[in-house]
Formats: C-alpha cells, sequence, structure tokens
C-alpha cells in the first residue's frame, strides 16, 4: 500500500467553478464512525484520570463509553476491554482499584482480577497454549490508522 497522495485534485462542478478536494479528507470519511471512537477515547482517558481519586466517577465514564460503543454498533478493542470491570465499568487498577491474584494448579493456570469497587471477579488465562483470537493474524481484517 502506498502513501497517500496529499496533492490537491480539481474537479469541475457542473461548469461553473471548480472544487479542490484533498485526499486526505476523503481518508477521513472512509472510517465510518470516527467521532464515536474519538469521543469513547476521550472516555476512555477520564476514566483513567479519575480512577485513582474518584472511582465511582471513573466507573460512570467506564460505563458511559461501553454503551456509547454499543449504540453505534462499534467495537472496543479486547486490550481496552479488559481493562475494564464487567459489572461496574471502573477501570481496573492493580492495588488502587483492583487486586490480582496469580493461580497456579497442575493444568490449570490463570490471574484472578478483583474489583474493589463492586467486587466482581475476572479470570484470565495464562496456560502455554492458550491464545486470543484477536492475537491470530489471520483474525485481522482490516486496520484503520487514525491521524
Amino acid at each position: 500500500m502506498s502513501a497517500p497522495n496529499t496533492k490537491p485534485k480539481e474537479q469541475p462542478n457542473n461548469g461553473k467553478q471548480t472544487v479542490v478536494v484533498s485526499e486526505k479528507k476523503k481518508q477521513q470519511k472512509m472510517c465510518a464512525g470516527r467521532e464515536t471512537y474519538e469521543r469513547m477515547n476521550f472516555l476512555y482517558q477520564a476514566a483513567t484520570t479519575m480512577s485513582a481519586t474518584q472511582p465511582q466517577l471513573a466507573a460512570y465514564y467506564g460505563k458511559l463509553m461501553k454503551s456509547v460503543g454499543k449504540k453505534a454498533v462499534l467495537r472496543m478493542e479486547p486490550a481496552i476491554k479488559r481493562t475494564l470491570c464487567v459489572r461496574c465499568g471502573v477501570l481496573l487498577n492493580p492495588g488502587i482499584t483492583a487486586n490480582i491474584q496469580d493461580h497456579r494448579q497442575k493444568k490449570l493456570c490463570y490471574l484472578q482480577v478483583d474489583c474493589t469497587l463492586c467486587g466482581f471477579s475476572k479470570r484470565f488465562y495464562n496456560t502455554k497454549n492458550h491464545r486470543l483470537w484477536m492475537d491470530n493474524p489471520q483474525s485481522v481484517v482490516e486496520r484503520m490508522k487514525f491521524a
């Protein structure tokens, strides 16, 4: 894939005037839901900032980010989803808003993360052969980059 051409193109508009359209604007229009992703990013950053001082406000921002994504039918990155509590939406910071325990048994190894705000616990498996679908190169259909 080559670099986008930033040289403006001129297109006639019914002979009346010439409209200048750049390739950068066309590239921005290709990504549907860009404004929603930007809003979700802002809410995530706000939740990260507030998680240490006011966990209830961080939980509100986290839940709001999830609901904005659901309404627009957009998917969140799995790495970001793993940092949020499923029940209350607070950002899970180790030692501040979450307690982490490493469980190792004969065949089953997992990391248990307990939310201190609501008490919900998540388990993340970390055995040798366990691999997430999103980490598989076959799962990626298209990768978009925002400027």
